[in-house]
């Protein structure tokens, strides 16, 4: 279930309905926050796409047609308000109060049902390629035995159950520390993407591409993925195929370039 208030804070944060305070508050909860990226990034795709749009299609309209019926939900009562009426007498001042403070709210609110919607008309798109061409569903690490407190045992485990956060805390003190190791550095990228951190993954991943370790084609392949997931199909595809023929993943490559087209 989608959170309402979050999506609004998205909203009027990147339309710039914020004052000085709020706007610093909301920045430091969105370093912290991979979920609430996740939510600006799609805001800002879905606005840039529907300002691209030429010819609209079925679910074009349809969205269309649910914002007029929730602009005229919201926005009717607040029309008729302009209209001349008599002075408010002493005991409607209350109410009268409390319907010009929902005037903003309503605002966003309507804003916020464009990424409501968006997001279920198109990020299953981006979001079911990423899940569907990702290949590193598990890190394998030589462990030391049977000692379990080695900090790469613990955030394969971490990684392996799916909690990427956690294990990213873990992999990026070990990346700090050991930089140049391309396992530490691949998977630590990989954790970075799956929390919405996709920029500074793709730091990492060209890092690792342009060496010679046993990951360099692997890095290309998820720098492509990244790409995928913030649906920018011309980047994911000009690292695709980078991708050359005799790689193991080169026909997973050209397979997922024909998604693209």
């Amino acid at each position: 279930m989608l959170n309402e208030d979050r999506l609004l804070a998205v909203a009027r944060y990147l339309e710039g309905d914020m004052e000085p305070q709020e706007r610093q508050d909301f920045e430091t909860l969105l370093q912290e926050d991979a979920e609430l990226r996740e939510m600006q990034a799609s805001y800002k795709d879905i606005h840039q796409t529907l300002k691209m749009k030429i010819a609209p299609t079925v679910e074009d309209l349809q969205l269309q047609s649910t914002l007029s019926a929730l602009n005229e939900q919201y926005f009717k009562a607040s029309s008729a308000e302009g209209e001349d009426h008599p002075l408010p007498k002493p005991a409607d001042e209350v109410k009268v109060a409390k319907v010009v403070s929902m005037k903003p709210y309503l605002k966003w609110a309507t804003i916020a049902a464009v990424l409501i919607i968006g997001l279920f008309v198109w990020a299953p798109w981006s979001s079911g390629l990423y899940n569907q061409y990702s290949f590193s569903k598990q890190m394998s690490v030589a462990e030391r035995g049977a000692d379990q407190q080695n900090p790469m045992a613990k955030a394969a485990a971490l990684y392996n159950k799916g909690d990427y956060a956690e294990a990213r805390k873990i992999l990026q003190q070990e990346y700090m520390m050991s930089p140049q190791n391309p396992l530490l550095a691949y998977y630590f990228a990989i954790t970075l993407i799956e929390t919405g951190q996709e920029y500074e993954a793709r730091t990492v991943l060209i890092n690792l591409h342009n060496g010679e370790s046993v990951f360099k084609y692997d890095a290309a392949f998820y720098v492509a993925l990244s790409f995928v997931k913030q649906d920018d199909k011309e980047q994911a595809v000009a690292w695709l195929l980078k991708i050359p023929t005799e790689n193991v993943n080169y026909e997973k490559a050209q397979s997922l370039i024909q998604k693209l087209k």
